[in-house]
């Protein structure tokens, strides 16, 4: 569940803000990674949030080797932040 993995994520030093983390694979194979927060502006500096999210998921045994899509939407259901690591988008 994902707010289970957000637990998790909280408990190992995560934004605390995060209650929600999803992992799954789209319907070409990529994996995509949504996150819901609290926060209503996203997060500066986003590298550091993401790099810390990835970390934490590799610890998780999610499989980040061939790149991800992350998306991050606030409380209110708006997407604050999209970020894709696929090796298609970053060529």
């Amino acid at each position: 569940m994902a707010t289970e993995l957000a637990d998790r994520y909280r408990k190992t030093g995560g934004d605390n803000d995060v209650y929600g983390i999803r992992h799954a694979k789209s319907k070409d194979g990529s994996l995509e990674l949504t996150v819901w927060t609290r926060k209503k502006t996203g997060y500066e500096p986003f590298d550091d949030f993401a790099t810390n999210l990835a970390s934490f998921l590799a610890g998780e045994g999610v499989r980040l080797d061939q790149g991800y899509v992350l998306n991050v939407y606030g409380p209110d259901g708006t997407r604050l932040h999209n970020y894709d690591t696929t090796p298609e988008n970053n060529s």
